[in-house]
């Protein structure tokens, strides 16, 4: 996990809350620095949220353009859990 200098954008994110419908914005932004950070699930949501506020607006053709990262922060996800579900493999010896 990566934390560097990130952790002076998002001192505290895991208690960060985005106050208002308004901060759509601040939503995708700590989307990003989640994923970065490895906090992908969190980053599904804030970028859900950002989702949310724009179809609610009626803004769908950004709220569409919002579903490329989303989606693939969800493939990274089910990657992530089906490597970690496969078991190792070991190389075979080789002959000598």
């Amino acid at each position: 996990m990566y934390q560097g200098n990130i952790d002076i954008l998002l001192p505290h994110k895991s208690e960060s809350k985005v106050e208002g419908p308004d901060f759509v914005e601040a939503y995708m932004i700590r989307a990003r620095i989640r994923a970065v950070i490895g906090e992908k699930q969190g980053g599904v949501e804030d970028f859900q949220k950002a989702i949310d506020i724009y179809r609610a607006r009626g803004q769908s053709q950004i709220a569409d353009m919002l579903l490329v990262p989303l989606n693939s922060l969800q493939n990274e996800i089910k990657y992530d859990q089906e490597d970690q579900s496969q078991p190792e493999v070991e190389d075979e010896p080789k002959a000598k």
